[in-house]
Protein backbone atom coordinates (compact mmCIF):
# COMPACT_ATOMS: atom_id res chain seq x y z
CA UNK A 1 0.00 0.00 0.00
CA UNK A 2 1.25 3.35 -0.72
CA UNK A 3 2.49 5.28 2.55
CA UNK A 4 0.87 9.03 1.16
CA UNK A 5 -2.09 9.49 -1.43
CA UNK A 6 -2.20 10.07 -4.52
CA UNK A 7 -0.98 12.59 -6.82
CA UNK A 8 -2.81 13.26 -10.30
CA UNK A 9 -2.02 15.27 -13.22
CA UNK A 10 -4.80 15.51 -15.51
CA UNK A 11 -3.70 16.68 -19.49
CA UNK A 12 -7.66 18.09 -20.78
CA UNK A 13 -8.12 20.76 -22.96
CA UNK A 14 -11.27 20.85 -22.13
CA UNK A 15 -12.06 23.56 -19.32
CA UNK A 16 -15.43 21.82 -18.45
CA UNK A 17 -14.03 18.04 -18.87
CA UNK A 18 -10.94 18.50 -17.00
CA UNK A 19 -13.61 20.47 -13.88
CA UNK A 20 -15.71 17.38 -13.88
CA UNK A 21 -12.41 14.99 -13.95
CA UNK A 22 -10.82 17.22 -10.73
CA UNK A 23 -13.93 17.44 -8.88
CA UNK A 24 -14.22 13.67 -9.04
CA UNK A 25 -10.99 12.89 -8.57
CA UNK A 26 -11.05 15.23 -5.54
CA UNK A 27 -13.45 13.64 -3.91
CA UNK A 28 -11.69 10.44 -3.48
CA UNK A 29 -9.79 9.75 -0.10
CA UNK A 30 -6.97 8.47 -1.76
CA UNK A 31 -5.86 11.75 -3.83
CA UNK A 32 -3.84 14.39 -2.13
CA UNK A 33 -3.43 16.76 -5.00
CA UNK A 34 -4.63 17.25 -8.92
CA UNK A 35 -2.29 19.36 -11.19
CA UNK A 36 -4.17 20.40 -14.04
CA UNK A 37 -2.88 21.07 -17.87
CA UNK A 38 -4.31 22.14 -20.73
CA UNK A 39 -1.97 21.88 -23.52
CA UNK A 40 1.77 19.50 -24.16
CA UNK A 41 3.44 22.33 -23.08
CA UNK A 42 1.81 23.14 -19.93
CA UNK A 43 2.32 19.35 -19.29
CA UNK A 44 5.69 19.15 -19.76
CA UNK A 45 6.41 22.09 -17.70
CA UNK A 46 4.40 20.96 -14.47
CA UNK A 47 5.34 17.10 -15.03
CA UNK A 48 8.84 17.09 -13.16
CA UNK A 49 7.61 18.90 -10.30
CA UNK A 50 4.45 17.47 -9.54
CA UNK A 51 5.50 13.67 -9.48
CA UNK A 52 2.33 12.23 -10.14
CA UNK A 53 1.48 9.01 -9.27
CA UNK A 54 -1.42 8.83 -12.19
CA UNK A 55 -1.42 11.17 -15.59
CA UNK A 56 -4.90 10.91 -17.19
CA UNK A 57 -4.26 12.49 -20.40
CA UNK A 58 -6.65 13.38 -23.77
CA UNK A 59 -5.26 12.71 -27.07
CA UNK A 60 -6.13 15.97 -28.67
CA UNK A 61 -4.30 18.79 -27.25
CA UNK A 62 -4.30 22.32 -29.13
CA UNK A 63 -0.68 22.27 -29.35
CA UNK A 64 0.01 17.98 -29.85
CA UNK A 65 -1.09 15.08 -29.15
CA UNK A 66 -1.44 13.30 -26.32
CA UNK A 67 1.38 10.77 -27.15
CA UNK A 68 3.68 13.98 -26.12
CA UNK A 69 2.66 13.20 -23.03
CA UNK A 70 2.58 10.02 -22.50
CA UNK A 71 6.09 10.06 -23.55
CA UNK A 72 7.08 12.46 -20.70
CA UNK A 73 5.40 10.86 -18.05
CA UNK A 74 7.08 7.84 -18.86
CA UNK A 75 10.53 9.87 -18.32
CA UNK A 76 9.83 10.06 -14.76
CA UNK A 77 11.10 8.48 -11.99
CA UNK A 78 9.37 7.22 -10.50
CA UNK A 79 6.77 6.37 -13.45
CA UNK A 80 3.49 6.86 -13.12
CA UNK A 81 0.27 5.38 -14.39
CA UNK A 82 -0.66 6.49 -17.27
CA UNK A 83 -4.31 6.69 -18.65
CA UNK A 84 -5.28 7.94 -22.66
CA UNK A 85 -9.17 9.01 -21.93
CA UNK A 86 -10.43 10.12 -25.13
CA UNK A 87 -13.58 10.28 -27.31
CA UNK A 88 -11.86 8.69 -30.29
CA UNK A 89 -11.38 5.59 -28.63
CA UNK A 90 -10.18 3.72 -31.97
CA UNK A 91 -8.73 0.47 -32.00
CA UNK A 92 -5.63 1.43 -33.94
CA UNK A 93 -5.01 4.62 -31.64
CA UNK A 94 -5.43 2.19 -28.84
CA UNK A 95 -3.07 0.27 -30.14
CA UNK A 96 -0.86 3.07 -30.76
CA UNK A 97 -0.78 4.64 -27.11
CA UNK A 98 -0.78 0.97 -25.29
CA UNK A 99 2.33 0.88 -27.95
CA UNK A 100 3.95 4.06 -26.46
CA UNK A 101 3.74 3.49 -23.24
CA UNK A 102 -0.18 4.16 -21.55
CA UNK A 103 -1.55 1.63 -19.16
CA UNK A 104 -4.93 1.98 -20.21
CA UNK A 105 -6.67 3.27 -23.14
CA UNK A 106 -10.68 4.45 -21.79
CA UNK A 107 -13.41 5.69 -23.84
CA UNK A 108 -14.47 8.96 -22.70
CA UNK A 109 -17.76 8.72 -23.59
CA UNK A 110 -18.01 5.22 -21.92
CA UNK A 111 -15.44 4.72 -19.09
CA UNK A 112 -14.65 7.93 -17.44
CA UNK A 113 -16.42 7.10 -13.76
CA UNK A 114 -13.75 4.24 -14.33
CA UNK A 115 -11.13 6.62 -12.90
CA UNK A 116 -11.84 6.23 -8.96
CA UNK A 117 -11.30 2.72 -9.22
CA UNK A 118 -7.77 3.38 -10.76
CA UNK A 119 -7.11 5.09 -8.29
CA UNK A 120 -7.68 2.55 -5.67
CA UNK A 121 -5.97 0.47 -7.75
CA UNK A 122 -2.96 2.62 -7.82
CA UNK A 123 -3.60 2.80 -4.06
CA UNK A 124 -3.55 -0.90 -3.86
CA UNK A 125 -0.82 -1.57 -5.73
CA UNK A 126 1.87 1.27 -4.04
CA UNK A 127 1.07 4.20 -6.21
CA UNK A 128 3.34 4.22 -9.18
CA UNK A 129 2.83 0.93 -10.96
CA UNK A 130 5.88 0.68 -13.09
CA UNK A 131 4.38 0.20 -16.26
CA UNK A 132 1.50 -2.31 -15.25
CA UNK A 133 -1.93 -2.18 -15.68
CA UNK A 134 -3.47 -0.32 -12.60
Amino acid sequence: MHPSPIRVCLVEDSSLVRLRLAGMLRDLWDVEQVFEAGTVAEARELLPGAKPHLVVVDMRLPDGDGLEVVAAAKRLTPRPAVVVLTNYAYDQLRSTCLEAGADLFLDKRTEFDRLPAIVAGLRRNGGSNGGATP
